[in-house]
């Protein structure tokens, strides 16, 4: 229930879209309560930070990020606050949800990465120009699926329920201090429901990219990793992208429906 929670916020469902592309996700089973699902289709995100919430900056070396793995994380759900939802929305605000999801994929998380490290081991034996469109198909997904999903979700939202984001600080996972582990906590008092909502990020150009989401115990990463290596091993890597493929394309065509 816990993991089904938190399908319907648009942050989760733009990174785990991939999730249920090839096969049932971990991440996506656990008892249905429609009734926490439509609490977290709610309007603004209420923010508290604790007095303890670290936001010094990251690193004191040559193009280190100037702003915290917290703050990256802050700026990330303020740009989810002003995503426009709702059934009948005008051709200004579809335009503003296109180039804000756009912003948020392509700025924001590190795709790349988080390729790499899903494929593991296979991800070496791929040509570059094989690891290109991988990630591209990825990218795809994501640009189809974070959007539609929103607004599914928020077309069967009866109430405007609010969460509130804790933010419990970062700590860095090198000595380099180009890698960071986020802790936030998500709390839905109108359903007594609190989720640890937690990210890896990774420094790059100077800024802070998220890779990894991990929704209590459960890690996108070892999702993806667990899924794509299954179909590999049993089939070939052609038929995961080929599965992929078709997904997007299933998407797509619901789009136009």
């Amino acid at each position: 229930m816990r993991q089904k929670l938190l399908r319907n916020s648009f942050l989760f469902v733009a990174i785990v879209a991939a999730a249920s592309l090839v096969a049932p996700s971990a991440l996506a089973q656990g008892t249905d309560n429609s009734g926490v699902e439509t609490a977290l289709t709610a309007t603004a995100t209420t923010v508290e930070t604790p007095s303890g919430d670290s936001s010094a900056g990251g690193s004191a070396s040559s193009g280190a990020p100037k702003k915290s793995p917290t703050a990256a994380i802050k700026d990330l759900d303020g740009m989810l606050d002003d995503f426009k939802t709702g059934k009948n929305l005008s051709a200004t605000d579809e335009e503003h949800n296109r180039k804000l999801k756009m912003k948020i994929i392509h700025g924001t998380f590190d795709v790349r990465e988080l390729s790499r490290l899903s494929l593991a081991k296979h991800w070496k034996g791929l040509s570059p120009e094989q690891r290109n469109k991988f990630v591209d198909l990825m990218v795809s997904l994501l640009e189809e699926k974070a959007l539609f999903s929103k607004e599914q979700s928020a077309a069967k939202s009866k109430q405007g329920g609010k969460y509130k984001v804790l933010y419990r600080g970062h700590k860095y996972l090198n000595k380099g201090k180009s890698k960071s582990f986020v802790r936030t906590k998500v709390l839905v008092p109108s359903e007594n429901v609190d989720i640890n909502l937690n990210y890896k990020l990774k420094s790059e150009n100077g800024e802070w990219k998220i890779y990894d989401v991990i929704v209590d115990e459960a890690s996108l990463v070892s999702n993806y990793k667990y899924q794509f290596n299954s179909i590999i091993t049993k089939h070939s890597y052609d038929e995961l992208v080929r599965r992929m493929s078709n997904k997007l394309d299933e998407i797509k065509s619901k789009r136009r429906e």
